[in-house]
């Protein structure tokens, strides 16, 4: 039934790029190619979701790329963009000895070449007043590209073959990160790519390519070799750019130097001077289209501080996105997807650049968001019928509102389309339980457990108890372990110890409330992609104090995913073994689990069932402890970032608990 499905709708989808590359372009027949391009994504998930699970490597790869190449061979008669016949101009005129940064396309030293045989090339250039804008990559690509023929198709032909090598790339990044090759189709079967890159032709996939080459470069461990394809992304589109900080460690912090190679590609145009940040400068400050948050602060501010407030909004999720998302793959999609929010432009082909993350992360606010620039479509029919651009503001709520909405869903709820891994129905719970003298609390804990069907066992993992804590535990019904000390150390050795697939930390000093595992056990079961979380808690003394450490503990963890030891995290354990087992670490095990549980897939928080002494938060030290815990916490982030992931200090436990 699966093939039968998958072929129904690959057929559909070639079906409707036939259709699409007939019709074009896109502003020639607005509403029909809207309505067909939209098709095509729909096409592309459910053959996705229906590809057959059994086909091998090999066939899979067959598969994927005949349909990726057809598609791109259909759109070879599409016509080419217009941005296309000025790539054609400025390498030709290079050709002839010009520096296209310091002559714009109407200047009078270029006039003869304008009544040349490239007439037809300069009458279609947009904004012939405006020197280059594209960095000295593209431009030297364009030369290249104009001494075999200055001709657009052929630029066109040459940028698509490389939408090929993009492809090869993807694979060799899924390989390296052990993810199906089916996923590939997100980036081969997207119809944003194969219309605006194989259609009509333009240059962001060089950007796309080298972009993917870093990455794999760095997944692969020569970093070297990364941050120069990196830094040769950069000059072939400047978008690449803010990439870069997010992929930089304590441990190839040096090799950040080989993406400043590629700025010797500036040398051949420095004749240009200052000119050659002139038509970038223009174009960011003057221009606008399709924009997101600058479209909205326009109502509130002129044309420059709308710039500056877009640039403060962007600084502040890069900051959020540096603190709190720390996979390398994921920060870097976010943080692109936060500029492309920020552009005060937006045209259809900038958000190819997002279609390689769609691979790894198949958003469904971000797939809407490429599908629906099929409404900015009847402003190119306008633009065809009368030769003037010009925005149709309206259609942007159609654009953006379902984006924004799927976005926010998507933040709290993971908000992917397509998951390659479902996990079964966790089957037995295994409680593990960090002690260190807990006299007056280890009896009040394993009560609260007791009456549980679903338990299969309570492991105490003890740090050497000089009181009667082991024996209580004992007495209960509790296996007893014995750890060296350090809280994460503990759990570690609990953790190795439980025979239970679904594992769930419940420190000595908390009560897990009823319905707590009944709630756990539905999230996971409804949600066979997740693979862990964590409970709201309440402390048992209710006082103003309490009630905000319980309010920012929530409020942390639904934002950021992050949450804490007293919070009843639990996990699978099949998907903790695939990210370097429980953390072995003293103090930070809390914070570090949930790192690697949101590496590995969805996080869920469940409602308030744990209920927490307020015995670290008594007496007259609450303001010292309360800024205690910010800047450990905050320390182990940045520590956490810079280290790669790697971060396991044990000086933490001290700072907090203190020398005893």
């Amino acid at each position: 039934m699966s093939r039968f499905a998958f072929f129904f709708y690959s057929s559909a989808w070639l079906v409707d790029m036939i259709g699409l590359a007939a019709l074009g372009p896109p502003g020639k027949h607005p509403y029909i190619f809207g309505l067909m391009y939209a098709a095509a994504f729909v096409l592309m998930i459910m053959m996705v979701r229906t590809f057959p699970v059994d086909s091998g490597r090999s066939k899979t790869l067959i598969i994927v790329f005949s349909l990726g190449i057809l598609g791109r061979i259909l759109f070879l008669p599409f016509p080419v963009g217009n941005d296309v016949y000025r790539y054609v101009w400025e390498g030709h005129v290079q050709n002839l000895g010009h520096n296209p940064y310091l002559h714009a396309p109407n200047s009078p030293m270029l006039a003869e070449i304008a009544r040349s045989e490239l007439a037809p090339v300069w009458d279609k250039i947009n904004h012939k007043d405006f020197g280059a804008v594209y960095p000295p990559l593209s431009l030297l690509l364009f030369r290249l590209f104009a001494a075999v023929k200055p001709d657009p198709m052929i630029f066109k032909i040459l940028l698509a073959s490389l939408d090929i090598g993009v492809m090869i790339v993807l694979v060799l990044i899924l390989t390296i990160r052990h993810r199906p090759l089916t996923a590939l189709l997100f980036y081969a079967a997207n119809p944003l790519t194969i219309v605006f890159i194989a259609g009509e032709g333009h240059l962001d996939v060089i950007q796309i390519l080298f972009l993917c080459l870093g990455l794999y470069f760095i997944f692969a461990q020569k970093e070297g070799y990364g941050f120069l394809a990196l830094g040769l992304a950069v000059m072939a589109k400047y978008f690449a750019l803010i990439a870069i900080p997010f992929l930089v460690t304590r441990k190839n912090c040096k090799m950040i130097l080989a993406a400043c190679i590629p700025l010797v590609l500036f040398l051949p145009y420095m004749t240009a001077g200052l000119n050659i940040i002139q038509s970038l400068q223009a174009f960011g400050f003057s221009m606008h289209y399709n924009d997101a948050v600058t479209g909205i602060l326009r109502f509130f501010f002129d044309e420059s501080m709308t710039v500056l407030v877009a640039m403060i909004i962007l600084f502040v999720c890069l900051g959020w996105l540096f603190l709190f998302v720390h996979s390398k793959l994921r920060s870097t999609y976010l943080a692109i997807a936060c500029l492309l929010l920020c552009l005060p432009t937006l045209h259809p082909w900038y958000l190819a650049i997002i279609s390689p993350f769609l691979v790894f992360y198949p958003s469904a606010a971000w797939i809407y968001l490429q599908a629906a620039v099929a409404v900015t479509f009847p402003v190119l029919g306008r633009e065809l019928q009368t030769g003037v651009f010009q925005e149709i503001h309206w259609l942007k709520f159609i654009e953006y509102i379902p984006f924004y909405g799927l976005l926010f869903y998507g933040f709290f709820r993971d908000g992917v389309i397509y998951r390659h891994h479902l996990y079964p129905e966790p089957q037995s719970i295994s409680v593990i339980i960090p002690t260190l003298n807990e006299t007056a609390n280890i009896g009040r804990c394993l009560v609260s457990l007791q009456g549980r069907k679903e338990l299969a066992e309570v492991i105490v993992a003890d740090g050497g108890s000089a009181d009667n804590t082991c024996r209580i535990a004992r007495h209960m019904g509790a296996k007893v372990v014995t750890a060296e000390k350090g809280r994460g150390l503990q759990i570690k050795q609990g953790v190795d110890l439980a025979s239970g697939d679904l594992l769930i930390i419940v420190h000595a000093d908390c009560v897990l409330q009823r319905g707590a595992f009944k709630a756990m056990l539905n999230a996971l079961r409804d949600n066979p992609d997740t693979v862990g979380g964590s409970f709201g808690m309440n402390f048992e003394e209710d006082n103003f104090n309490s009630r905000i450490i319980a309010f920012l503990n929530r409020l942390r963890t639904r934002l950021t995913g992050i949450s804490f030891g007293d919070q009843a995290q639990f996990f699978r354990r099949s998907a903790l073994n695939t990210k370097g087992g429980f953390p072995a670490m003293m103090l930070m095990e809390d914070v570090e689990l949930s790192f690697r549980l949101k590496e590995k897939g969805r996080v869920v928080f469940l409602p308030n069932a744990v209920r927490v002494s307020s015995r670290r938060w008594q007496g007259d030290g609450f303001v010292k402890k309360f800024t205690l815990v910010l800047q450990l916490f905050f320390r182990y982030l940045i520590e956490r970032r810079l280290a790669g992931g790697e971060c396991i200090n044990q000086n933490y436990y001290t700072a907090y608990y203190g020398d005893s």
